[in-house]
């Protein structure tokens, strides 16, 4: 990882390990509200849990970003105007004031669901990330990408590789066409080793025709959201994305 990386990772697992918690304590249940704390931002004025331009014009996602806060300020134990104070902790800390999100936000993120699975799922299998894909599968090539594809999260097992999970805070068109490349490519890499891999997706992602289609891509193995309760019933996004399962979900699904 990249110095640049090491510093977003470092700053997000911090302000991760001195967010408030209902429990004063951070547990597998209540890891978003830490992970939220570290990472999630406001644009015009609520929480940016959608493209910019829906928060700033569309009545239905600006509320839908209203209920979002009201949620979040009830499991803190906060008034909504505290909300935003808290949030957003690794773009506040002053090597990334005034940066550009984009970058350090993936690092910080991939760190987060690695920290999260290390400190409540105990160190019996590895996860490492931002893996070089040609370090596990020599000569393997990615459609579409650089020469040098990399890993977000590589689950390890006995020395065994068992599962990627790809972490995206967001899925715009760049990023489901990555999964969409990847995900087949990793698993024919895999199988000719024969060594089978699952290939998982963890994603802050609200916008369900965008989660419906990594949902129906048929070699993704689970896709989990930070925090499912907040698209499916705060956001009033039901029915359409039963199949998605929350990030409590995912230590189970790596057994």
């Amino acid at each position: 990882m990249s110095d640049s990386g090491r510093d977003a990772a470092s700053i997000a697992i911090a302000a991760f390990e001195r967010a408030i918690y209902p429990e004063k304590t951070a547990t597998l249940a209540n890891a978003w509200l830490g992970i939220y704390q570290a990472l999630l931002w406001y644009e015009h004025g609520v929480p940016h849990i959608i493209d910019a331009d829906k928060l700033r014009s569309n009545t239905i996602w600006r509320e839908r970003a209203r209920l979002a806060e009201g949620y979040i300020a009830e499991r803190l134990g906060c008034g909504y105007e505290d909300v935003e104070r808290l949030c957003d902790q690794l773009m506040k800390n002053p090597a990334y004031r005034g940066a550009q999100r984009q970058n350090p936000l993936g690092k910080a993120f991939a760190a987060l669901v690695r920290h999260v699975l290390e400190r409540f799922c105990g160190l019996s299998m590895q996860y490492n990330t931002e893996v070089d894909a040609r370090d596990i599968w020599p000569g393997i090539e990615m459609p579409g990408r650089s020469s040098a594809p990399r890993i977000d999260i590589l689950v390890i097992n006995e020395d065994r590789p068992i599962a990627i999970i790809s972490a995206k805070w967001s899925l715009r068109h760049d990023r489901v066409g990555d999964i969409t490349s990847e995900c087949p490519a990793y698993k024919a890499a895999a199988f000719r080793l024969r060594q089978p891999i699952r290939y998982f997706v963890v994603t802050n992602e609200f916008d369900p025709s965008r989660l419906i289609k990594v949902l129906d891509d048929e070699c993704v193995d689970g896709v989990f959201h930070v925090h499912k309760r907040l698209v499916t019933e705060i956001a009033r996004l039901d029915g359409r994305l039963n199949d998605m399962a929350d990030l409590i979900d995912l230590p189970a699904s790596l057994l």
